[in-house]
This record gives structure tokens, sequence and C-alpha cells, in this order.
């Protein structure tokens, strides 16, 4: 791949023309909507790290699938991008009932292997929020997005500087509205408040993290456009990850995955992934 193929998808979202004079992963500062929480220890990253490698024949390759209606006509070149899980945003939007079946083929699979993990995210969320929090059954359990070849593999040098750039779309969470007759059945689910979460078991040598704006966009619409129309006039907050620290935050917030910096073949960013909806006075996480 030429560096004009790459620089055609690279969004340039801080303007900046001597890469070395900025380093955004370095430049922390925290949108205030963004909160954190210390899950994991290192060891723990670990052991989820190991599990999900061991599992690695149940990953669903992502990189050539369309995530956002406009790359329906929209050629896109994807670095390696997998899944473990059914996921709302690229499942329930293409086949309600293509979701559920593999929700209910990977559930039971996720608990087994991954229950101590949700155990521990739930007590610290009811610590945070001091009520009850449960994994949902009746949506996908929180899964994960992994950038990464698998265990043994290192990434082709194409690549590893498609990680560099901006590869994630500019764009606010709304994938709980695939969810809306099942939010009804309860006498009251906040659906103004919804919660989207991340927390980083394994990152780059050089970090990763998520880019936020505080601009109020309108969700019904601003997700089908290209990246190019929807870019902001305003510079990003670089939000730093830590692995086994959760982010989360509430609402419409404007987001977007950090570019890597200075990615390296062996490289990796794994994440559990999760949205909460609170039913009945009860957060209910799922993804």
């Amino acid at each position: 791949m030429d560096k004009n193929t790459l620089e055609k998808y690279k969004i340039d979202i801080f303007n900046v023309k001597d890469d070395k004079k900025f380093h955004p992963i370095e430049a922390q500062h925290d949108n205030s909507h963004l909160k954190r929480v210390d899950v994991f220890t290192a060891d723990q990253c670990k052991r989820i790290e190991d599990t999900l490698d061991k599992m690695d024949s149940l990953w669903i390759n992502r990189s050539c699938t369309p995530r956002f209606a406009y790359e329906n006509s929209t050629k896109s070149i994807r670095a390696p991008f997998w899944t473990l899980g059914a996921v709302s945003y690229l499942d329930a939007v293409e086949d309600y009932a293509r979701y559920h079946k593999l929700k209910t083929v990977m559930n039971p699979v996720l608990k087994k292997k991954f229950g101590w993990m949700y155990d521990i995210i739930c007590e610290k969320f009811e610590e945070e929020f001091g009520c009850p929090v449960v994994i949902d059954d009746v949506l996908a359990h929180p899964g994960f997005h992994i950038f990464s070849a698998k265990k043994g593999q290192i990434i082709s040098e194409g690549h590893v500087r498609l990680f560099e750039t901006a590869l994630g779309s500019i764009h606010v969470d709304i994938q709980y509205k695939e969810h809306w007759e099942y939010w009804q059945t309860y006498n009251h689910a906040d659906l103004d408040n919804q919660m989207t979460w991340t927390i980083p078991v394994k990152l780059p040598k050089h970090g990763g993290g998520l880019y936020t704006w505080d601009v109020e966009v309108d969700p019904a619409v601003f997700n089908y456009n290209t990246n190019e129309n929807k870019k902001p006039d305003v510079s990003p907050t670089a939000n730093k990850y830590y692995e086994g620290q959760m982010t989360y935050f509430f609402r419409h917030l404007l987001h977007q995955m950090m570019p890597g910096v200075k990615v390296s073949p062996d490289d990796r960013r794994l994440t559990i992934q999760g949205h909460g909806i609170k039913c009945d006075g009860v957060w209910r996480l799922y993804f």
C-alpha cells in the first residue's frame, strides 16, 4: 500500500504538519464528561488476554464489514479488526435476528470464560453508582474489540502504517435504539442517559486512547456521513487509555478511536467493550 493511498484515509484532526512536534497519546487533557475507574490488575489483564487468545477460533473478522451506512457505497481500506461476541452496532444493525442468534451461541461461552471478569466489572460499577448492576441476558454480553494479529503472528507493514491513521469513525453511540422494543418491557428505561464504557487490557507500546469533542450533534443523522464531512471545527480532547482502567461516559458524547503512534508489528489493542441502560433502577450492561 503506497503513501498516497494511506493518506487518502487519514483524518488529520489536529492539522499538525510535523508529527515530530506533536504526540497525541501524550496530549492528555481529559474531557470532563469522561469518567475513570481502576478495574483490573496487570495480572488480571494478562489472564484476560491469554483467555482471549485461546478463543481466537471464535473471533469474528470485521476488517471488511461496513460499520456505518455511508460505507455501503464507499471503498474502505481496513487494518486487522476482530470482535468476540455479538455486537449491536455491527450485527443488530444489519440483521437483528442474526444478532440474537450469535448472542444465543456466544453468551454462555463468554459467561463461562469471563464470568469472573463480569463480576468485577459489575462490582466496580455498583461502587460507582450505588445501585444494582447486572450483565443483561436478553442482549449480548459485553465483548471485545481486537486490533491485532493472532498470537504468534505479526501485523503487516502496510497495516502497521494504517494503524497510525484515524481508523475509527467520528460518531456518537446510538446502538441502544436497535433494542427499542426490549427497553419498552420495563416500566422505565432511561434512554436519555445511556452509557458507553471501555476497559483496555492490552495497549500498543506507545499507548492508545479516545478523542472526544464537546460538540452537540443530531444523533439521528450525524453518523451517516463520512469523516471528512463531519469533522468538527474544534480540536478534540485526547484522552489516554491505561491498561486495566475503565473509561465511561453518558449520552451522545462525540468520540473517535485515537490513531496509534510509532506502531510496531507485534502491537495489540485489546479492549473490553460495553454499554448500559438503567432499567427500573438497575443498570443493565450489554454490547
